[in-house]
């Protein structure tokens, strides 16, 4: 089960990317698509970009399901592969 360090509130932009990419991280987590340990490596970069304003700005305006993150974020790779991963989509 997932730490309770590791919430939403911890990393609300990186939740809410993942969300827009339609995939979740909490459950990546807790099915072991990634570690706990790489969720926080995810957070960590998230926490030190320098585009949190943009961030939130690209979350306000793209709603829903998006097919791709925005060029900025440092979690793109690995937000592919949970999408990836989740959907059950083959990878290529």
């Amino acid at each position: 089960m997932i730490n309770d360090a590791i919430k939403p509130g911890k990393a609300c932009l990186l939740h809410g990317m993942a969300e827009r990419l339609g995939t979740d991280v909490t459950t990546a987590v807790n099915s072991g698509d990634i570690s706990a340990t790489e969720l926080s490596e995810m957070i960590s970069r998230c926490e030190r970009c320098s585009k949190h304003d943009p961030c939130i700005l690209w979350l306000l305006e793209h709603q829903g399901t998006q097919k791709a993150a925005p060029d900025y974020c440092l979690n793109t790779q690995e937000l592919n592969y949970l999408r990836v991963a989740q959907s059950g989509e083959a990878a290529g």
